[in-house]
């Protein structure tokens, strides 16, 4: 993998004020706002959502899942595509926990809590400064 491509991809992903989800709604893709809580250079992106949420249920049905991440000027924006899985390990869970979530759950034990891991398999990046349309491939 193209190590400078890839550096430039998780900038991307670090200055993205917008975080989109997409995941397959009956045929039709389904966006919403997130926010990421980690990522794995290996391609792996981490979220934390509702075990009762919509995006479960679908992922369920069809894990392959886009997230789309859009810098604040605009200068770049970049897609990663794969397979998203819901995760429910205690001690990820508590690891990776945000107090700010409180107004949502009632702590790294809620039951509703539940972290969502996009494994990436491609991403797509474009430089508006620079005209180009950068790749990466990420190993399996």
């Amino acid at each position: 993998m193209d190590g400078e491509a890839e550096r430039r991809l998780w900038e991307i992903v670090e200055e993205s004020e917008i975080v989109l989800l997409i995941t397959d709604a009956e045929g039709y893709p389904r966006m919403r706002p997130m926010t990421t809580i980690a990522y794995e250079e290996d391609g792996t992106i981490w979220f934390a959502t509702s075990k009762s949420s919509r995006k479960v249920e679908e992922i369920q049905h069809n894990p392959r899942t886009t997230a789309c991440f859009l810098t604040p000027e605009g200068g770049a924006h970049a897609q990663v595509f794969g397979t998203a899985e819901i995760v429910e390990d205690p001690d990820l869970k508590k690891e990776l926990w945000d107090e700010d979530w409180s107004e949502y759950w009632e702590g790294p034990e809620d039951p509703d809590y539940v972290l969502l891991s996009l494994h990436g398999a491609r991403a797509e990046y474009y430089l508006m400064d620079e005209d180009e349309l950068w790749v990466v491939e990420f190993a399996d």
